[in-house]
């Protein structure tokens, strides 16, 4: 192996990878993996003393058995003793392992736990657990032993398909558990414990963090503190979704910008009392370290403090500056220090825009010069800029769903201004540790950059272009991306494709087997790809699991998006943020909705419109489609500015809602209140009828706004689907009266399967499917036994989300395939000819 020979670092590195990847997809044991890795030892230190002519593969096997190794045992970090305590209300005792996580409305602390009580049983515990203070008081730090007492639950796994998996982040650092505390003076302070230098170091940085409060108003104070130390939780969620949304959220993450900001500091203070060179690496090393403990060694820091570190000494002791095998050597470090970082999205974004600075940058720089000749900083952010773009695009794409242009514009001015900020930052802090009133006097220059960094990046999503929102792009497509890069920059570099081919012939002769087995396996993957995803004309409805609400999306063989309800989390009226923001839109996000053609809001609860609005300011909406309750008659033309005028004064609708339809009105969104009797038209393959609510709507039942819920009927051939909104007993019997024929394959049982419901209205449907949309552990005990009952006795096959999360339905006009959202499961439903799929 003559890349084992010239870059050691960089084989292994990959082969350490290979294992901990292996270890997610093959339930073997560590201890029989570990076995093995001992022999495989003894095998490479007897074939190294021996001269084995195989010996480099057995290294290379080592080190992928020592990441299967390792990986397998950090899948174990988690004590399963803890899972016995979930559910209950616990006192525990623990020391704060972890700097203290401080939100506007909430503080985490990562405890280490030494004991546990329930009652009257009490026993000691080694376990972590993520201890969350809804309510703001005194802040404790690393260190500090404490007792809490709280309601311990397990974090919920994901709900719906391409969601973070909170339960995996959590195991993958220790923590099994999250402690609920609903009351600060439920937690006392027991005592101090920890390592007493890493205490002093971050209570050093919480009076940093604290001069900048002091000194600034509070979203400028977060800004300063997230862009000195990586300190993200007190940043406005609209400012980092700016940030995201424009390409420089990278600037609130500590990696190698601040790490060259940081060590260019110290050269310039060397420069100053001109100290002798050679005093670059050592210092720059105590600040590096620093540094990173400072801003809690997190992967991308702990990358560029090792690659900083590296350089500086390679550079102090005249060795060679390898980049290959310098980024391996971090990679290295850091997975055998932490293998679970590899699934981290900060780990596998900063080495990937570090691969594409140091790979693909010499050639975009040399591309840039050709249009550009001056200033050299322009084209120095330009051409970094890019290549850590391309570099990181696929993943950007797979975790975020969008695609920033604008982010060259929003770099360039960036990088001058973020080393501004950065240095008055420190040095306030450091100032405001001794004497405020200075810091004070510092940070009046660091608000003026502040306000003139955000005032030009908020300017920037207006441009045309300057954000696209992209599909979840899928695996292969990201594993072919790099080496695309590659071919790109060996034309670039003046190979050209004639010596490209011979190149790539020369490799076949040379290792003719690997590359037949390699091409074999490449046409194989994608042969399965092609199969497994024909394209179908395919109806597709997504029951959406928004917890206690509604949302349904239905996607029409045309092409067609039409939302049924938005959800809603209490609360979400008055805020604007919850499941609207948080669920719906990132999941129409990751499925590359462009636009709604529909939208439909059965009824004005907030559980079900109350995430309306962030979806209509997401998404450009071709029709609303809403409940007649409140207006004072039947509306014929559905694009009517005037519709709000129609609207009963004495009828009391939530303002939030009211907010909502003027929204829509403004955007020239065409607004149509539905009734008994009409149709929408959005797919000439589909009928879409409306059987409820009649006009004017019921009155004088338990909730008249639930029995004025949008009752749909959707037939696409010989399938119909029955989606109802929260009607209740009065309506569903109106229904049954009306004379519609409302037999359906599925139903979407009505409020989310409350005890207010109909018999005769299930035996009328007889469905055989059922669709239940509940949030776990809900406090109004739904779904009914009784409904659950009834639709026993229908012989359906019942889908909940709370136990299933999200179902998805795809239909073809005879046969339906059924996937759930928890763990992606694929299931059937018996009696309604389903395709196990």
């Amino acid at each position: 192996m003559a890349e084992l020979n010239s870059r050691p670092l960089v084989v292994l590195t990959c082969f350490l990878i290979a294992g901990i990847l292996l270890a997610a997809l093959l339930p073997l044991s560590p201890r029989a993996v570990f076995f093995a890795c001992g022999l495989l030892f003894f095998a490479a230190l007897a074939g190294s003393l021996r001269g084995w002519r195989n010996t480099p593969w057995l290294i290379c096997l080592l080190f992928l058995a020592a990441g299967f190794t390792l990986a397998r045992l950090a899948d174990c970090q988690v004590n399963p003793a803890l899972f016995r305590y979930t559910g209950h209300w616990v006192t525990v005792e623990g020391v704060v392992v972890r700097e203290t996580d401080v939100r506007p409305e909430v503080v985490y602390y990562h405890i280490k736990m030494k004991q546990i009580a329930a009652g009257e049983e009490k026993s000691a515990m080694d376990a972590r657990v993520l201890v969350r203070v809804a309510v703001s008081g005194r802040v404790y730090s690393y260190g500090d032993l404490l007792r809490v007492h709280g309601l311990l639950v397990r974090p919920d796994d994901p709900r719906n398909p391409g969601e973070f998996d909170y339960r995996a982040y959590l195991a993958r650092r220790g923590i099994g558990a999250i402690l609920k505390v609903e009351d600060p003076s439920q937690i006392t302070r027991l005592g101090i414990d920890g390592n007493p230098l890493l205490r002093r170091i971050l209570l050093f940085k919480e009076k940093m963090l604290a001069v900048s409060r002091q000194t600034l108003p509070p979203a400028k104070a977060a800004l300063v503190n997230g862009i000195v130390f990586g300190t993200q939780g007190e940043i406005p969620q609209e400012l980092r979704d700016l940030f995201n949304k424009v390409g420089i959220v990278h600037i609130l993450s500590v990696s190698g910008l601040h790490v060259g900001l940081v060590l260019g500091g110290v050269l310039f203070l060397l420069r100053i009392f001109r100290a002798p060179q050679k005093w670059l690496a050592p210092l720059g090393s105590i600040v590096l370290i620093l540094y990173a403990l400072l801003c809690g060694m997190g992967p991308a820091i702990t990358r560029a403090a090792l690659m900083g570190l590296m350089f500086l000494w390679a550079h102090h002791l005249g060795r060679d500056q390898d980049w290959p095998t310098t980024l391996s050597a971090a990679a290295l470090i850091s997975l055998l220090l932490n293998p679970p970082a590899l699934y981290d999205i900060g780990f596998q974004l900063s080495f990937a825009a570090t691969w594409g600075i140091l790979y693909l940058g010499p050639v975009i720089n040399k591309w840039t010069r050709l249009l550009l000749s001056r200033p050299d900083w322009v084209i120095a952010v330009i051409w970094v800029s890019l290549a850590a773009q391309l570099a990181t695009l696929p993943l950007v794409a797979r975790y975020y769903n969008l695609v920033s242009p604008v982010s060259l514009l929003a770099n360039i001015a960036a990088a001058p201004l973020t080393g501004l900020i950065l240095a008055l930052g420190a040095a306030a802090g450091l100032a405001g540790v001794v004497w405020l009133p200075l810091a004070g006097l510092i940070n009046a220059g660091t608000s003026f950059f502040l306000d003139l960094f955000t005032g030009l990046v908020s300017l920037l999503p207006a441009l045309p272009g300057a954000v696209f929102y992209v599909a979840t792009p899928p695996l292969p497509a990201i594993l072919a991306w790099y080496p695309l890069l590659c071919l790109v920059v060996m034309v670039s570099n003046g190979r050209g494709w004639p010596a490209v081919k011979n190149y790539v012939q020369e490799s076949i002769r040379q290792r003719r087997r690997a590359m037949l087995a390699a091409a074999s396996g490449v046409i194989l993957i994608l042969a399965v790809w092609v199969v497994g995803h024909p394209e179908k004309k395919e109806l597709t409805l997504h029951l959406i699991d928004v917890g206690q609400g509604d949302s349904i999306l239905i996607q029409t063989p045309a092409g067609k998006n039409i939302l049924i309800d938005a959800g809603g989390w209490s609360g979400e009226f008055e805020s604007g943020r919850g499941a609207g923001d948080r669920v719906v839109v990132p999941y129409l996000r990751r499925l590359g909705v462009k636009r709604l053609d529909v939208l439909v809001i059965t009824h004005p609860h907030e559980d079900h419109a109350g995430g309306a609005m962030a979806v209509a300011k997401a998404f450009p909406v071709e029709l609303a489609a809403i409940s007649p309750v409140g207006f004072r008659a039947p509306l014929t033309v559905e694009n009517d500015p005037l519709i709000l005028n129609h609207l009963d004064p004495d009828y009391e609708l939530p303002p939030a809602y009211r907010q909502l339809l003027i929204y829509l009105v403004n955007k020239k969104t065409p607004v149509r209140p539905v009734r008994a009797g009409d149709e929408i038209k959005c797919d000439p393959r589909l009928v879409i009828r409306v059987l409820a609510p009649p006009f004017p709507p019921l009155k004088g039942t338990r909730s008249d706004e639930n029995n004025a819920s949008v009752v749909l009927q959707v037939c696409y051939g010989r399938q119909t689907f029955l989606l109802t909104g929260d009607i209740e007993v009065e309506a569903q019997e109106w229904l049954v009266n009306s004379g519609a024929n409302l037999q359906a394959d599925v139903l979407k049982v009505p409020h989310h399967g409350s005890r207010f419901s109909s018999p005769a209205f299930f035996e009328n449907v007889r469905p055989a499917l059922a669709l239940i949309c509940v949030g776990k552990h809900n406090r109004f005990n739904m779904p009914a036994s009784e409904t659950l009952e009834r639709l026993k006795m229908q012989d359906a096959a019942v889908y909940r989300t709370d136990e299933h999360g999200a179902v998805i339905l795809s239909a073809d006009g005879k046969n339906l395939r059924v996937k759930t959202g928890r763990a992606f499961t694929r299931r059937t439903a018996p009696g309604i000819g389903m395709d196990p799929g």
